[in-house]
């Protein structure tokens, strides 16, 4: 796995280091096996200090759950690398401003997570020539589990269509309340997290997921009804 850990100046500059993100770093020489398990704030000190062993450890923690925000958010499988990538070259770039005091490294890394993701919607929307809608309305869905665990035939077919509809029904959604279910249900974080994460006021939070459920109910009625369009490509 390689990123790109050096700042240039192209646009802003980004020239392709393309620094081994498995490399030892220069600095303590204190392996990264020493610092305990769930130690973030520790590790983002040692990114800080330059230490590319950090930044690869960080990513082996955080690449798979920040993919699947980004993923839910985008809604482009093949978008989703480049967007992390981005997001482990800000931290390489920016962990020395990260505070403790101010939110855990988690919401630190989704927030960052959710900027690059939106940036990469923006991108996705001048290329379609569209414009960025705001917001929407939606919900979350739930699907029943066979008594004593075990899901008959009738029962998996049912829970793979029910992924299906809400798959086609989140597409149809706004950014902005995608990124508020996947948070709030999807990655189980709370209203103050979410939003320290979207830059927003907890009020807003709580209003979007308001909406956001709402309209995602609706959305899955209309795909149980065979109603609902295929979206070819996300809601900005």
């Amino acid at each position: 796995m390689r990123v790109a850990t050096s700042s240039g100046s192209s646009d802003a500059g980004r020239t392709e280091a393309g620094a081994d993100l498995e490399a030892a770093a220069p600095g303590s020489g204190q392996p990264v096996a020493h610092l305990a398990v769930g130690d973030d704030v520790g590790l983002l000190r040692r990114v800080a200090e330059r230490d590319r062993a950090a930044l690869a450890a960080l990513y082996e923690r955080y690449a798979a759950r920040l993919g699947r925000y980004v993923g839910r958010l985008v809604g482009r499988p093949e978008a989703v690398g480049e967007v992390i990538n981005d997001v482990m070259l800000a931290v390489w770039q920016g962990a020395d401003r990260y505070d403790p005091g101010i939110a855990r490294p988690s919401t630190w890394l989704y927030g960052i997570a959710h900027n690059k993701a939106r940036k990469a919607i923006e991108r996705q929307a001048r290329a379609r020539e569209l414009p960025l809608l705001e917001g929407e309305e939606g919900g979350e869905a739930g699907g029943g589990e066979a008594p004593g665990g075990a899901a008959t035939p009738e029962q998996v077919a049912m829970s793979r269509q029910l992924g299906r509809s809400l798959e086609l029904a989140m597409r149809h959604l706004s950014a902005d309340h995608r990124a508020v279910i996947q948070l709030a249900f999807g990655e189980d974080l709370s209203y103050q997290e979410i939003a320290a994460i979207t830059e927003c006021p907890v009020n807003t939070v709580k209003t979007r997921v308001f909406h956001a459920r709402r309209r995602l109910a609706e959305l899955l009625d209309r795909a149980a009804a065979g109603a609902l369009a295929p979206a070819e490509e996300p809601m900005p």
